[in-house]
């Protein structure tokens, strides 16, 4: 699948996780609704002012909107994952799965440990769920890093970045 097609499905996914229709969404971004047609079939090579345009009135930034591409193809499951950490002897792994997650899983540590990214767990729960960004925040605080001291010995790592 190429960025066009990906990006276009991207589009697609957040517009109508927003209720939004095509033809206010194209109105909203200033593009003529057949062009919107071909962004989002993926059949235009759009440019940075339309792609900021967008993110724009999608209420996010560009660089969420790439990112929400690029896992847009990502056929990795849970149980694709599970299969995968067995085959490497981690069998034991807590893996997260309600959410999944697995668009925030950024690797696995020596001892077989899931790296999540905290950022784009509340990026997930942001497009997933519909929540807002201190939603999503609370959400995960609760409910992921209050629960990991019950997890036991394999529970995942979350990396969260460090505030200068």
């Amino acid at each position: 699948m190429t960025l066009q097609e990906k990006l276009g499905k991207a589009v697609i996914q957040l517009r109508k996780q927003r209720g939004l229709a095509q033809e206010k969404f194209a109105n909203d971004a200033e593009i003529d609704r057949r062009y919107m047609s071909d962004i989002e079939n993926g059949k235009r090579n759009i440019s940075i002012d339309v792609i900021e345009r967008l993110a724009n009135c999608l209420g996010i930034s560009v660089s969420e909107l790439f990112s929400v591409a690029e896992n847009i193809e990502s056929h990795r499951t849970i149980d694709n994952l599970k299969e995968w950490l067995c085959d490497r002897d981690y069998e034991e792994t807590v893996v997260l799965e309600n959410p999944d997650f697995l668009s925030a899983i950024v690797g696995v540590s020596d001892d077989g440990r899931l790296i999540y990214d905290y950022e784009r767990m509340v990026e997930h729960l942001i497009v997933t769920d519909g929540m807002d960004y201190e939603e999503a925040c609370e959400f995960i605080d609760y409910n992921t890093i209050g629960a990991l001291p019950y997890m036991g010995e394999k529970r995942p790592i979350i990396l969260t970045k460090i505030e200068e």
